[in-house]
């Protein structure tokens, strides 16, 4: 097994929702465990984290830590495929699923352990059109859900943000046509609502499907093949055991590539980030990011 760096960079989100907090116990608690920080700051826009990772990555730095959510993450991880340095998790944001498939401890002692006693893994990342995305693309009810998911929203009521966010977009959704093309077979129906992931997390501690993996080589997609809202709520109910695929009305698969088209035009959530609009192309580049877990993670 391959041990985690001893000299790198510290780059934590100053908006999350720890951030603030976690910075400087971060900051010692690495120094303390003998890790070399060559740089240790917070940023507060995107532009000026893929700045500062960028230019850390240029110079040769072996391990650039990032503390955020799923969004940070996403935001950089373009920066990390097929190449030497090694990426920690800090997961300072509501949803994290993106540590949770890395089985990173979601405080500051439990991830600063993992990132200084751990073992470095190549990991799957996926794509979307032209970027990359870490954990999961969304189209339907889950960006009326994202809309409603702002900062302050997050602060004020935590993980039960979500349970918010869903009751206002079940008022808001609207059924569109998809047609999809998975590994050239392709599928149309009916829906309110699809989800294409990476790894085995979505949404928080929500399960993709029992066996997905953040290392299988795969996508993995469930979607709703009505436009019932009722058969949403039976989905919603199965997804802390990942098995809302065995439901009549829910139809999913496991996929190296993939094309997503909607009738009318959809706009897309990628790790919980509204900007693209359907039709979208979705692939695996499988251990294409190398990582931190714990050296007892199973992330197959």
């Amino acid at each position: 097994m391959e041990s985690p760096p001893t000299r790198a960079v510290l780059l934590v989100n100053d908006k999350s929702r720890r951030g603030k907090e976690w910075f400087a116990q971060a900051e010692t608690d690495l120094r303390a465990a003998g890790v070399e920080l060559v740089t240790a700051r917070k940023f507060r826009t995107v532009t000026e984290l893929i700045r500062i990772a960028d230019s850390s990555i240029k110079s040769g730095v072996p391990m650039v830590v990032a503390g955020g959510g799923d969004g940070t993450f996403s935001a950089i991880i373009h920066l990390f495929v097929n190449q030497p340095t090694v990426l920690g998790v800090l997961p300072l944001g509501t949803g994290n699923a993106f540590a949770r498939d890395l089985e990173i401890p979601f405080n500051v002692q439990g991830a600063v352990n993992i990132l200084t006693s751990g073992h470095v893994l190549p990991v799957d990342i996926a794509t979307i059109d032209d970027d990359y995305f870490v954990n999961v693309a969304t189209v339907g009810l889950t960006t009326k859900i994202a809309d409603a998911l702002t900062n302050d929203a997050k602060r004020k009521y935590g993980r039960m943000v979500y349970l918010f966010a869903l009751a206002r977009a079940l008022g808001q959704a609207s059924a569109f046509r998809a047609r999809l093309t998975l590994d050239d077979m392709e599928h149309e129906f009916e829906t309110l609502q699809i989800v294409v992931g990476n790894g085995r997390y979505h949404a928080g501690p929500f399960r993709l499907s029992p066996e997905a993996g953040i290392r299988d080589g795969r996508l993995t997609m469930y979607a709703l093949q009505t436009t019932s809202k009722s058969a949403f709520i039976k989905l919603a109910v199965r997804l802390a055991s990942g098995t809302q695929r065995n439901l009549g009305e829910v139809f999913g698969a496991e996929f190296r590539e993939g094309r997503l088209e909607t009738t009318p035009t959809k706009r897309v959530t990628v790790d919980g980030e509204v900007g693209l609009r359907t039709p979208i192309h979705f692939s695996c580049r499988p251990a294409a990011v190398r990582v931190v877990v714990a050296r007892s993670a199973d992330l197959t």
